[in-house]
């Protein structure tokens, strides 16, 4: 596809995800940082990253992460799947993440789309929250009881992957007009009686 968008002039805007990277380091991942996948999963994610920009130096790689929008996204639907006894699971409690609303995520796609921008790009929400607090966040705006979420540990569950990915676009955020607000803002503020 990266070949096919190059030799007809299309630009090419490859969206890509946190999972590129470990969870191991201590601190942030701003958009130098080199993937570190562990998984052949994340580490197809860092390789068709690495073909798109080496195939054509003009694209443009977004990673972004958990996507959540006005009710209608997975983590929405499994916080209130969760709270009304209808799936097992647990949200877990040291598994950190920088949720981006979809509307904030569309409008900094389409940005970068239309700009002469290339490179890596971090098109995530301001704030690192745990999976648990995403879910608290989500019920309190749904009007769940954030009580019913059944928490438990990532480190514990044998599931492969980083538990601290925060992603840092700080960066990204000076070349954008279009605010990536944290979840703990655009969660409240669709609601903001609660």
């Amino acid at each position: 596809m990266v070949q096919a968008a190059a030799q007809r002039g299309i630009r090419l805007v490859h969206v890509s995800s946190d999972a590129v990277f470990s969870g191991r380091r201590d601190g942030l991942y701003d958009e130098t940082c080199r993937p570190d996948p562990v998984t052949p999963y994340r580490a197809a994610k860092a390789a068709a990253e690495t073909a798109a920009r080496l195939l054509d130096a003009g694209t443009v790689v977004a990673r972004t992460s958990l996507i959540v929008g006005d009710g209608q996204s997975e983590h929405e639907r499994m916080v209130h799947a969760l709270a009304a006894g209808r799936r097992d699971g647990a949200l877990f409690t040291d598994d950190v993440r920088c949720p981006v609303h979809v509307g904030d995520l569309a409008a900094a796609l389409w940005e970068l789309t239309l700009s002469d921008a290339a490179g890596v790009f971090h098109l995530v929400g301001q704030d690192a929250v745990t999976r648990h607090e995403l879910g608290i966040l989500i019920a309190q705006r749904d009007g769940l009881d954030a009580s019913l979420l059944p928490t438990g540990l990532r480190a514990d569950s044998g599931l492969p992957g980083g538990l601290r990915v925060h992603l840092d676009s700080r960066v990204t955020q000076t070349c954008l007009a279009t605010r990536l607000r944290g979840a703990r803002e655009f969660l409240r503020c669709q609601n903001p009686d609660r």
